[in-house]
C-alpha cells in the first residue's frame, strides 16, 4: 500500500475536491469493471458522502477539513493484469491480493504541525511522520487567489503558500534520503526513492480572463492526452504564482532523491446566482444535472479531469513498492 498525501492551503478547495473525487469514483467505479476499486474507513466515507450529497443538492461544502485532517483518507486500488512474466504477487501466493493500492490522506499545509515542521525540519508529530512516508504528493492550488495586483491579500497569500510548499518539498526529499540511508544500513534499500507529484488547479473557473490574457493564455484546458500542451499551459500559470514550488518540482534533487515529472489537473464546478445567471464567484449555488437513466443527480463539474486524475495513478500504483501487503479491505469491496 503506497501512501499518498493531498496538500492544500486553507480555503483552497480541499473539501470540494474530496467531494467531487468521491462523486467521480462512485460513477467511474460502476463503469470500470473490476479494474478499479475504492475504499474508505467509516469516518472518511461518511465525511465525503455527506459532502457529495450536499453538492448534489446544489450546496457548496463549508471548510470542514480543518479539524478532520487526521481522519480524511481513502484507498484507490488498481487490478494488476497478468501478462507475460508472472508478477511477484503470484509466486508469493498473493493470488487473492491482485491490487496495487494508493492510500490518500488529506492535510492542511498551514496546520500548526506542518508549519512547525517547515520551520524546524524536525518531524515531531505523528501527522508529519505519516505525511513524510508518502511517495505520491498531490498539491492543490487555488486559482481564485491568482491576481496580478501585487498589493492584494490574495497575491501575498499565494506567495506565502508557494514558499511553504517549496520548503515542504525540500524537507520531503531530505526525509527520504535519511530513511533510505537508514534502510540501506539494514540491507533493505533497493534504490533511491522517486517522489511522484501531481498538481490540481482548483476553482479554475474563478481564474479571470484578464489574468489568462496577461499570461498569454486562452480559457480552455488542453485535454489529458495532450500531455505537453497541458504541461505548458499549467506551468505558464504556476511560473507566475508558484515559481519556487515549480522550480523545486522540475529541478530539485536532494542527495539523489528527485521528483518525477509532475502531472496537472484542473477542477471546477458550474455555479449560478440566485436569479439564474451563471457566476463563477462567491458562494453561489451549484448547477446540478438532473437524474437520468445514466445515473443519479450530480453536480455539473469537471468529471473528465477527475477520471484523468484517477487513471493517472494506475501506472504509478503498479510502479511503487508496497509498504503494506495486506489488502483485505479492497478484497471485501
Amino acid at each position: 500500500m503506497c501512501p499518498a498525501a493531498i496538500l492544500g492551503d486553507r480555503a483552497s478547495g480541499k473539501t470540494t475536491f474530496l467531494g467531487l473525487l468521491y462523486a467521480a469514483q462512485v460513477r467511474y467505479g460502476t463503469q470500470a469493471g473490476d479494474t478499479f476499486r475504492f475504499h474508505a474507513p467509516p469516518s472518511s466515507l461518511k465525511f465525503m458522502g455527506s459532502i457529495y450529497e450536499g453538492m448534489a443538492s446544489g450546496i457548496f461544502p463549508s471548510a470542514t477539513l480543518k479539524d478532520e485532517v487526521t481522519e480524511v483518507g481513502f484507498l484507490f486500488g488498481y487490478r494488476r493484469m497478468v501478462m507475460g512474466k508472472l508478477p511477484a504477487w503470484i509466486p508469493q501466493n498473493r493470488w487473492t491480493n491482485p491490487f496495487s493500492v494508493l492510500h490518500f490522506t488529506a492535510y492542511d499545509v498551514s496546520g500548526e504541525d506542518v508549519q512547525e515542521f517547515i520551520e524546524s525540519g524536525v518531524a515531531s508529530s505523528p501527522i508529519i511522520q505519516q505525511l513524510l512516508k508518502s511517495m505520491v504528493v498531490v498539491i492543490l492550488v487555488d486559482c481564485s487567489k491568482m491576481t496580478l495586483q501585487h498589493d492584494s491579500p490574495q497575491y501575498k497569500q499565494m506567495l506565502r503558500y508557494d514558499t511553504e510548499v517549496a520548503k515542504l518539498a525540500v524537507n520531503f526529499q531530505t526525509y527520504k534520503v535519511q530513511e533510505y540511508q537508514r534502510m540501506k544500513t539494514q540491507g533493505l534499500a533497493e534504490g533511491l526513492p522517486l517522489i511522484y507529484p501531481a498538481i490540481v488547479l482548483t476553482k479554475y473557473d474563478q481564474l479571470s480572463d484578464e489574468v489568462l490574457a496577461k499570461l498569454g493564455l486562452h480559457r480552455g484546458i488542453p485535454p489529458a492526452d495532450k500531455e505537453k500542451a497541458r504541461r505548458e499551459y499549467a506551468e505558464a500559470i504556476l511560473r507566475v504564482f508558484l515559481p519556487q514550488t515549480l522550480a523545486q518540482l522540475r529541478g530539485g534533487k536532494v542527495a539523489g532523491v528527485s521528483f518525477d515529472q509532475a502531472a496537472y489537473f484542473f477542477s471546477w464546478v458550474k455555479t449560478q446566482t440566485a436569479d439564474g445567471g451563471m457566476a463563477p464567484v462567491g458562494r453561489s449555488q451549484i448547477v446540478v444535472k438532473d437524474a437520468s437513466a445514466a445515473g443519479a443527480a450530480e453536480p455539473d463539474y469537471s468529471y473528465d479531469e477527475y477520471i484523468a486524475f484517477i487513471e493517472h495513478f494506475r501506472e504509478i500504483a503498479h510502479k511503487v513498492p508496497d509498504a503494506v501487503n495486506d489488502r483485505d479491505q479492497l478484497r471485501a469491496v
